[in-house]
């Protein structure tokens, strides 16, 4: 069974991020795969030492939108499932503390950690964060359901929370119209923003990533 975690950036948050994400799957055993959006990859690469570590592959591009950055894995994770058996989409500004257990994703086809809107959220906001897209699992079984999911961003476009949006849309037109998807609840330590003792991954959410605690955890993990 071939399983890779994998996320997505652009270049400067690559050179922020990248290589302890790359470091810290490695010493947990675990392969990692980052997709680097860049407007010229030839010249980046002649100035970037890559890490051994992972497997890079690029998406040329001279988009500057963050939203873009954020969509981009979910926009390119089919051609991903194509060499792969499994896949953990992450966040590049995370890192892993301890091996992955792939079992935990036994028997489904998708995964996705689901929970109540943030307090104060209205309309699309609300709708965006009942799902945290930090964390979110797929196997080739769930080829229609990436499908639909590049289709309804694409359709929305570039707006802030849209591939988050579209996670939870996705899921419940799958879910309601019973149409065959095994579905998981996410674990919430493969996305623990909290930096808990049992957390596999710890995700580094807006200010948290530049806390003490983060900062000395990931330069033991990496």
């Amino acid at each position: 069974m071939s399983s890779y975690i994998f996320a997505s950036c652009d270049e400067k948050y690559f050179m922020e991020h990248g290589y302890h994400f790359a470091n810290s799957a490695a010493k947990q055993g675990v392969r990692a795969w980052i997709d680097i959006i860049s407007p010229d990859p030839d010249l980046f690469l002649s100035k970037v030492r890559l890490p051994d570590a992972a497997r890079i592959t690029f998406t040329e591009s001279t988009e500057t939108d963050r939203t873009f950055y954020a969509c981009n894995r979910f926009l390119v994770i089919d051609k991903v499932l194509k060499e792969v058996d499994e896949v953990l989409i992450t966040d590049v500004d995370c890192f892993l503390r301890k091996p992955i257990d792939w079992s935990d994703f036994q028997s489904c086809d998708y995964s996705l950690y689901l929970r109540e809107s943030l307090p104060g959220t209205v309309g699309w906001e609300k709708e965006g964060t009942k799902v945290g897209a930090g964390a979110v699992y797929f196997t080739h079984a769930a080829e229609e359901f990436i499908k639909t999911l590049k289709a309804q961003m694409l359709r929305y476009g570039l707006i802030w929370f849209v591939d988050q949006v579209a996670l939870w849309q996705v899921h419940r037109h799958f879910n309601e119209n019973n149409l065959g998807l095994r579905f998981k609840q996410m674990p919430f330590k493969y996305i623990d923003w909290e930096f808990g003792s049992d957390g596999v991954i710890w995700t580094g959410k807006g200010a948290r990533k530049i806390q003490s605690n983060y900062l000395e955890e990931r330069e033991r993990a990496s």
